[in-house]
């Protein structure tokens, strides 16, 4: 009985209601051929009781659709408990205990005397508001309505309008009873259901054989919305989940600046082990030199590897040198990708949150890329049409599949101004490379690595070296009826380049 969004009981002809859930039937009540012989709710509360006969055993069905707290309790003719949904630890052979019943006056037979002590014991509160806190099953709608059909001031009632209300009250209520047509509202932008019209609001309803299939109606909208709304929330959590690893990256990074703009000590120590080679012996963990490169040339100590012949550990230094100088620039440009990425997420976050509709328009290939996929146990996968792939600056590529997926990179997921490149004269994948914004320009090496892999996805990635075309996206277009893969494109230029299977995939 209970789900968190869309719980609910009808009684409507089976060809009108679809039921699709991935949940498993619960087999533990054991009601399979079982005849429903009768369903009666607990007075106005959200608990109602189904009886099956099954053969000449008689049990009952108790549904407590009493939200988190909700559960379904198998009694036998005894109502002692047999089997429970939830709360299973519950003893099996007890009697069953229903929940505390609501406090409130009954709208069936709600007299004019209850309502005037109502009244009394709350002066100066609009009728109104004492309908909707004291009537049992009448929310704010319904008070409104009551009080709108008696046509009852504001305050201050005399007896004869507090008896017009009554009666109004049980008259409306009294509807709920009867077989007839049903009514779907949008009150204040909620969906409610009524068995009439509502003489207090305006707008038309949509209207139904029953109210059961108005309240299947209602269930079924109240979970779509319920679905846009986590779709929602869903989206913008990939998103601030996307910012945070962002904001790590750029951390990691500039700590990766920090030891690599100390390459030239690397080559300072390297030459002092140098001058100071024959004091050195493998096992050795560290050794005291005079700084020469220092003004009053202080004495420093230098870490060794013991497990390095001293030629071996010279070398270790002058290779962290030289590693640090070259890659301090790719580390300097990780910085520059990862900051206007930041900066276009977060711009991307500013609008999903001001305007959702609007920026999930706008940003849906982005958003695509960023959601997560739903793993194959769970049943739905998303296909993306791409693989995607981090240069060593920190750049994304997008690489298409196969034919089909290759159009949809394309034209799907690269933007106008973003730089496309293909194998030259050679079947293989569609690859664009990804801008954090618009203004970006592309640096020689990241064309270079984006063209490597692009040889690395063709029929030529065996060859030493691949001719690859890039130009920008908008240069690239589709022949009307041209098989999939098939594209035309303009103003591109050539490098050659040797393949190269990506690092990282993300």
């Amino acid at each position: 009985m209970y789900h968190p969004h869309g719980a609910g009981v009808f009684l409507v002809p089976a060809s009108k209601i679809k039921i699709e859930t991935r949940e498993k039937p619960w087999p533990f009540f054991d009601l399979n051929e079982a005849i429903i012989t009768d369903v009666v709710q607990t007075e106005l509360d959200r608990i109602f009781t189904i009886t099956f006969d099954k053969g000449s055993n008689k049990s009952q069905l108790v549904c407590e659709a009493l939200g988190p707290n909700g559960n379904l309790w198998l009694l036998d003719s005894d109502s002692n408990i047999t089997a429970s949904l939830r709360k299973r630890s519950h003893g099996i052979g007890s009697c069953y205990s229903p929940p505390i019943p609501h406090e409130g006056l009954s709208p069936f037979i709600l007299t004019k005397d209850e309502l005037s002590a109502l009244f009394d014991s709350h002066l100066n509160t609009p009728p109104q508001f004492l309908i909707e806190k004291h009537v049992l099953g009448f929310n704010r709608t319904l008070a409104a309505e009551a009080v709108h059909r008696a046509d009852v001031p504001g305050e201050g009632l005399s007896e004869d309008e507090i008896s017009t209300l009554a009666a109004t009250i049980r008259d409306m209520s009294s509807r709920f009873e009867q077989p007839g047509n049903g009514y779907l509202n949008n009150v204040r932008g909620r969906i409610e259901v009524y068995p009439f019209k509502l003489a207090s609001h305006e707008e038309q309803p949509e209207k139904f054989k029953s109210l059961s299939l108005a309240v299947a109606s209602m269930c079924a909208k109240r979970q779509s919305q319920t679905e846009e709304v986590d779709e929602r929330k869903t989206t913008i959590q990939t998103v601030t989940r996307a910012i945070k690893r962002l904001k790590k990256r750029l951390d990691k990074i500039e700590d990766d600046i920090a030891e690599a703009a100390d390459f030239d000590n690397y080559r300072r120590q390297g030459e002092l082990l140098q001058i100071n080679f024959k004091q050195l012996s493998k096992g050795m963990s560290s050794i005291k030199v005079d700084d020469i490169y220092t003004e009053n040339q202080p004495s420093i100590v230098i870490a060794l590897d013991p497990a390095l012949t001293p030629v071996e550990n010279v070398e270790h230094y002058f290779r962290r040198y030289r590693k640090g100088r070259e890659g301090l620039d790719i580390i300097k440009r990780r910085r520059e990708v990862s900051s206007q990425e930041l900066k276009a997420l977060e711009e991307m976050n500013t609008e999903l949150e001001n305007n959702y509709e609007a920026a999930e328009a706008r940003y849906d290939a982005e958003l695509s890329a960023l959601r997560p996929r739903v793993t194959e146990r769970e049943g739905i996968v998303q296909h993306l049409p791409f693989r995607a792939y981090t240069l060593s600056t920190g750049l994304t590529i997008f690489v298409g599949r196969d034919g089909t997926d290759n159009d949809r990179t394309t034209f799907d997921y690269g933007k106008p101004f973003e730089t496309w490149l293909h194998a030259q004269q050679c079947p293989g994948s569609h690859v664009v490379i990804k801008y954090p914004n618009k203004s970006f320009e592309p640096s020689k090496i990241e064309i270079e690595e984006a063209a490597a892999i692009a040889a690395w996805f063709s029929k030529a990635r065996h060859n030493n070296m691949v001719p690859v075309i890039y130009t920008l996206r908008k240069y690239v277009r589709k022949p009307r009826k041209a098989k999939p893969g098939l594209v035309i494109v303009e103003r591109e230029k050539s490098i050659m380049v040797a393949p190269r299977k990506p690092d990282q995939k993300q």
